[in-house]
């Protein structure tokens, strides 16, 4: 696995206002192995991947922690692997991309949000030749809905979540959607395209599967997380939020969103 780091330096940041300088030791980032381009996902050159991570969520922490010279380590595990590491403050202290829900709330420390995704329905066009019915997330009790195993979906209030058929990882989502397990989905598009792209997938320029944007949801927010039970994830929090407000205040972070999600 690539590791992005920088050289740690002495450095006394007042700002915090806290009472010892901040921890510059290696820092381990954890995030999920299935991808999430364009925000974290493996760089590939002539369609082969890499070990190399990149991605949008990859340069905001890369910019932030260079400026304070605190080394680090990006690793891409499976979720609920990565999330339970950071929950025990084992290994991997922060993670970069999460929705809130309660529980989560509870479990991680969160940074302010950063960016947001857009949730979109799919559904299979040989089923449903005219489209289906949903005005709104209500409507999406109506049918059997699809998901991907320790997914929160914490925008989606009004599912039971319990009842989703849930798979591995999103190439296994579409071929379930196309088998019948299931009637349709409702998934970040921002994501399905960036892996359509990459070419993990093909939801989106599959002829045989249909999409359309969930009407009345805003965007889904993302987050950093930190652990609770270290105190350097509190130390983490607060820089962080710091820099990403400093960096919204100067339009940094849209010029590097531009990059990965153009408007």
């Amino acid at each position: 696995m690539k590791t992005r780091s920088t050289l740690a330096a002495l450095l006394f940041f007042p700002a915090l206002g806290l009472a010892q300088d901040l921890d510059r030791s290696l820092l381990h980032i954890c995030d999920d192995g299935d991808e999430w381009p364009p925000y974290t996902y493996y760089l590939r050159y002539n369609h082969q991947t890499t070990a190399e991570i990149t991605g949008y969520s990859v340069d905001v922490i890369t910019a932030i922690l260079n400026k304070h010279n605190i080394p680090f380590q990006i690793n891409l595990l499976p979720w609920k692997r990565c999330l339970a590491s950071i929950e025990n403050a084992e290994t991997y202290l922060m993670a970069l991309s999460a929705s809130k829900n309660p529980e989560r709330e509870k479990q991680f420390l969160f940074s302010r949000p950063y960016y947001q995704t857009h949730y979109y329905v799919f559904y299979s066009k040989i089923k449903y030749p005219d489209g289906v019915n949903v005005t709104g997330q209500a409507d999406l009790g109506r049918y059997r809905l699809g998901g991907i195993k320790g997914y929160a979906y914490s925008a989606l209030t009004a599912v039971n979540k319990d009842a989703m058929v849930r798979t591995a990882d999103y190439p296994t989502l579409g071929r379930a959607l196309l088998a019948d397990r299931f009637d349709l989905f409702a998934e970040d598009y921002e994501v399905l395209v960036g892996l359509d792209r990459l070419g993990s997938t093909n939801i989106i320029s599959d002829p045989k599967i249909g999409h359309k944007p969930l009407p009345g949801m805003p965007g889904n927010a993302f987050h950093m997380i930190f652990t609770r039970k270290n105190p350097r994830g509190a130390q983490l929090q607060q820089l962080v939020n710091q820099e990403l407000q400093q960096m919204q205040d100067s339009g940094e972070l849209d010029k590097l969103l531009i990059k990965y999600v153009p408007r």
